[in-house]
């Protein structure tokens, strides 16, 4: 195929062709997204976004694991804005309201696990705990 020298001269010169403009699209594509923090969703990002934008109660048991550890419901909310699903742990297959474990983090620092059910318009959340300290409440 490549017997002389121009066919071997053509190929290379189409390799540094295609290689500029494959720069020229790296280029293009770092100053355009390069600076924004976006994030890649995954289907636990998706769920918990769900979670976070329907009506959220509490339980007795959560409310009383949240004086207990001082956490606020402000913490609580934002942390369910950047966590993660735990899906060893969360049961959403076959049952008519979902249970999600998760762990997220709060501005202030703090490394909240938290537990919720998921009902038709409702996140009812069952758990807040800081994961820092000992678990010492005595809830129902």
């Amino acid at each position: 195929m490549l017997q002389d020298k121009e066919d071997k001269s053509l190929l290379w010169r189409r390799i540094r062709l295609y290689l500029l403009g494959f720069g020229i699209g790296l280029l293009c594509v770092y100053f355009i997204y390069g600076g924004k923090n976006i994030k890649i969703l995954t289907p636990g990002m998706l769920k918990l976004d769900q979670l976070a934008a329907q009506t959220i109660s509490f339980t007795d048991t959560a409310i009383c694991e949240m004086k207990c550890g001082n956490i606020s419901k402000d913490e609580v909310k934002q942390a369910m804005t950047d966590a993660k699903v735990d899906t060893k742990k969360s049961v959403s297959f076959n049952t008519p309201h979902l249970l999600f474990n998760f762990t997220g983090h709060t501005p202030g620092g703090r490394k909240l696990n938290i537990i919720c059910i998921q009902a038709d318009t409702v996140t009812r959340i069952t758990m807040v705990r800081d994961m820092a300290k000992p678990d010492t409440c005595k809830c129902p």
